[in-house]
């Protein structure tokens, strides 16, 4: 619907969030809208924790086609789907939600996205020594990610070293090595020499503070660096990665390719992906 108003037969598509007001996904899912003549709109929409249980039941009173969910309510929204979808099962976190019949289903789209950002930028996870930093929802996609794509070796670092363990302990059942470290690994030398990549999961830097003691200059040279959070600037994870002159992924790559994925869920049409990257203003 280039150009085109809001209509009584305007289709509804949103994201749940607190904050949400930061999110391009609008902007990625409206130029798609736009660029394939689909007469959608996609909205942000503030749900605070109190509020977010009447907010998913309101999706199918509203006559929303579905809604995306961001930071802080992926793990806690798994409780007021009707069902999961097997990814969203496996990584016990859900950002994206749907109908399928009577039914609100939450799905996983942050895992596909992980993997399909990772191999659009030219990294393979097969047999690789991962590092992720963080043991939210975004890490348990990643996990799932790295799992699924075979990774040989993956150290989760967090600050609560139980939330740590109860994520590796959720993946015990695959084969790669899933171990848990504290954040003092970060600035491990010796360690840092046997990583291949190195994801942030953590909105830690954001809001202006600086990141944690990361020594990126002790990583390999051509150690990839993907943060999953992203800003109007490089994130201070980034800015550390690419004044060691290491290689990085911005998180608007996992946006893309995850907003992909819900799309195709939303209209049942294949994403233009060129069209949702230029909105983004990044390069594919």
């Amino acid at each position: 619907m280039a150009g085109a108003a809001v209509e009584g037969t305007t289709r509804v598509v949103g994201i749940f969030g607190d904050p949400v007001d930061h999110s391009l996904s609008p902007r990625m899912h409206n130029a798609a809208y736009a660029a394939l003549g689909l007469d959608y709109v996609y909205v942000p929409l503030r749900a605070t924790q109190r509020e977010l249980r009447s907010a998913v039941r309101s999706i199918g009173a509203l006559g929303l086609v579905g809604v995306n969910v961001t930071v802080p309510f992926k793990e806690v929204v798994v409780r007021y789907v009707d069902r999961l979808s097997p990814t969203a099962q496996a990584v016990g976190a859900v950002n994206t939600i749907y109908h399928d019949g009577p039914d609100l289903v939450g799905d996983n789209t942050d895992s596909p996205g992980i993997g399909a950002a990772l191999k659009a930028n030219g990294f393979n996870p097969r047999r690789k020594r991962v590092l992720l930093i963080g043991a939210g929802g975004s890490a348990r996609a990643a996990v799932h990610a790295l799992t699924e794509a075979g990774a040989a070796d993956v150290v989760i670092a967090n600050r609560t070293l139980n939330n740590a363990e109860r994520l590796a302990r959720a993946f015990a059942q695959h084969k790669q090595s899933l171990r848990v470290a504290a954040l003092n690994v970060l600035d491990d030398a010796e360690f840092l020499t046997t990583r291949q990549l190195v994801i942030n999961c953590t909105p830690v830097g954001l809001k202006g503070k600086t990141f944690l003691d990361y020594d990126a200059e002790s990583t390999p040279k051509d150690c990839v660096h993907f943060d999953l959070a992203y800003g109007e600037k490089p994130t201070p994870f980034l800015r550390l990665a690419a004044a060691a002159k290491r290689p990085t992924i911005d998180g608007r790559h996992l946006l893309l390719h995850q907003g992909a994925v819900a799309f195709k869920i939303f209209t049942g049409r294949r994403a233009p992906i060129e069209v949702m990257a230029k909105a983004l203003g990044i390069r594919l």
